[in-house]
């Protein structure tokens, strides 16, 4: 009788653990990843987080262990969805033309939004730097794997005769990278349109 007892609650258990998890696990990561680009990872309360991916309590500890699980899992879908988005991309419109429409698409958000979020691995690594360990070290992960992705858009580029410079493809790479956050920066800063296009065309410059 205890047996029967016992395997009717743990199966009433397994059960109501599972009901909660009634949601899109990738919608709910996707609306919480923009919450964190918007208002960064100090500044994101639980209470936020349960608003923002539109679940209850029940249903976000039914799923993630905490506010630095979700955050961690965001980072990673956010590089999972530019690594997607970069290589359609490259497939419409050739690698060069994939490197430089970042840029243009930074521009556009600035016109269209009035506002610049700029990388949510670059904002979210100098706000974890030597604050949340692991975190950090998993924005740096994150930040490589789309560094290796850019240095591959490069030395195919050259390849195909689309960037006629001989330095190594990684330099270049890292070049652009740089340039590209220091405009974000330099927008969020109020710079003239004259200082975004003369960055602009040093991006342009870097890509012959």
């Amino acid at each position: 009788m205890y047996h029967l007892v016992y395997n009717a609650f743990m199966n009433n258990k397994i059960q109501t653990r599972g009901r909660p998890k009634a949601f899109d696990e990738t919608e709910a990561l996707t609306a919480a990843m923009n919450y964190f680009w918007e208002h960064g990872y100090d500044n994101t309360s639980l209470d936020n987080l349960l608003i923002a991916m539109g679940i209850k309590k029940s249903s976000f500890y039914a799923t993630f262990k905490s506010k630095e699980e979700v955050f961690s899992r965001c980072l990673a879908l956010y590089r999972d969805q530019n690594i997607q988005f970069l290589r359609t991309l490259k497939a419409d419109i050739g690698p060069k033309q994939t490197i430089l429409t970042l840029a243009e698409l930074t521009v556009q958000e600035l016109r269209d939004t009035n506002n610049v979020r700029g990388c949510l691995l670059v904002n979210s690594g100098k706000e974890c730097y030597n604050k949340y360990v692991d975190l950090s070290k998993q924005v740096q992960i994150e930040f490589n794997t789309l560094d290796i992705l850019f240095t591959e858009f490069v030395a195919e580029a050259q390849k195909l005769g689309e960037i006629k410079s001989s330095k190594d493809a990684d330099v270049i790479s890292g070049r652009y990278m740089n340039t590209l956050n220091g405009l974000v920066a330099t927008i969020q800063a109020g710079a003239s349109q004259k200082r975004v296009d003369d960055i602009l065309e040093h991006l342009k410059e870097i890509l012959q």
